[in-house]
């Protein structure tokens, strides 16, 4: 099974616990990726916050979580969604997931504006 794991999912307060789940699920060969949104996402956090983004990159590693780039077929499926100004990116990740046939792994129930609810995990 494909997951694509939103920014919640990597950026909340139960980071530890939450990447030891990550680390079980990648073992069990479910296949872990972050849209190249949710990428810059955090990577822009820690710039921001001044802080290095090593520890991050080498979890990616550790956990084989690639990285999905978003292409023009995923931003034309987000336009067919018709996202509120609020929504842009969830709606471009979540045409990204789709063309994978992945399920989301999510903090929040925004990605069920945009994808069935077999294919989206709130955690």
């Amino acid at each position: 099974m494909k997951v694509f794991l939103d920014t919640s999912v990597l950026s909340d307060e139960n980071r530890e616990s939450t990447r030891a789940e990550l680390l079980r699920a990648s073992e069990t060969g479910l296949e872990l990726y972050i849209s190249s949104i949710s990428h810059f996402q955090i990577l822009w956090g820690y710039i921001i916050a001044k802080m290095s983004a090593t520890n991050y990159h080498k979890f990616l590693e550790i956990a084989a979580i690639g990285v999905a780039p978003i292409i023009k077929a995923d931003a034309e499926e987000a336009a067919k969604m018709k996202p509120g100004r609020a929504d842009l990116l969830d709606a471009l990740i979540a045409s990204a997931a789709k063309r994978y046939g992945a399920v989301v792994w999510t903090g929040d129930k925004d990605f069920l504006k945009f994808l069935p609810k077999s294919k989206v995990r709130v955690m």
